[in-house]
């Protein structure tokens, strides 16, 4: 492990478990000294707690009251620092339940047909979109490429540009899977239609699916991030609206 600048992706895998335990030990060795360190590994699982629950529960409709954030500390003690970027962290969240007839006029976001968007922004990015799939449920999985379908051609109607990622983890990689996948033609007629269309599978997923005897092959233009969860929490960070299907 680099000791000197620490990625986000290193600490997504260790906020999972997924480190060895040497790198492990000496990540917690590290956290004990460097309050900086701490300050972001803090606010990246409090990241992840809340995009976990976030939607724990179907959408509610568009007048229910959002139910508070919940979630617990990586550490029992965070920095001072820490605790205010929470603060500001739980604020944005509070955001989550802008509906269709907030958002700017004339954008992909109203293809969302009743369907809350998640952003860290005051305002969700209309042109920057992850579509969350976490069942293959078959109703589920045709209507996230429903959604994705809608608001790529509305972009294209408008004259312009979005850029739409579909993160499937659980059992929704199988809308992925090379041979598995009900949906595989169709998914590669909309990536040659629309190159800014990307599709992402949960390696953690995929690991314990092997790890359980299945062969897990994904489709061509599908490629795999170590984990689902980081790659929601990386796109919120870099401003793009989160929506669970």
């Amino acid at each position: 492990m680099n000791h000197t600048m620490i990625s986000d992706e290193i600490l997504h895998a260790f906020i999972d478990g997924q480190l060895d335990v040497t790198d492990s030990e000496a990540l917690i060795a590290r956290l004990r000294t460097d309050q900086a360190l701490a300050q972001r590994v803090c606010g990246l699982r409090s990241l992840q707690s809340m995009v976990r629950l976030a939607y724990a529960e179907p959408p509610q409709p568009a007048d229910a009251q959002p139910r508070p954030p919940r979630g617990r500390p990586l550490v029992q003690r965070c920095a001072l620092g820490c605790l205010i970027l929470l603060a500001g962290l739980v604020a944005g969240w509070g955001m989550r339940g802008v509906t269709e007839t907030e958002a700017p006029a004339r954008t992909p976001l109203a293809a969302l047909g009743g369907y809350q968007p998640v952003s860290l922004a005051r305002q969700p990015d209309p042109n920057r979109i992850m579509l969350h799939l976490d069942s293959d449920d078959p109703a589920r999985m045709a209507a996230v490429l429903d959604r994705a379908e809608a608001m790529l051609d509305e972009a294209e109607r408008q004259g312009r540009t979005i850029e739409l990622e579909i993160v499937a983890n659980s059992r929704g990689i199988n809308l992925m899977r090379d041979g598995v996948s009900p949906h595989a033609a169709r998914i590669v007629r909309m990536t040659k239609r629309h190159a800014n269309l990307h599709l992402v599978a949960c390696s953690q997923t995929i690991a314990r699916f092997t790890g359980q005897g299945e062969k897990v092959e994904l489709l061509p233009v599908t490629h795999a991030a170590p984990t689902a969860i980081g790659e929601i929490v990386t796109r919120l960070q870099q401003g793009w609206t989160y929506v669970k299907v």
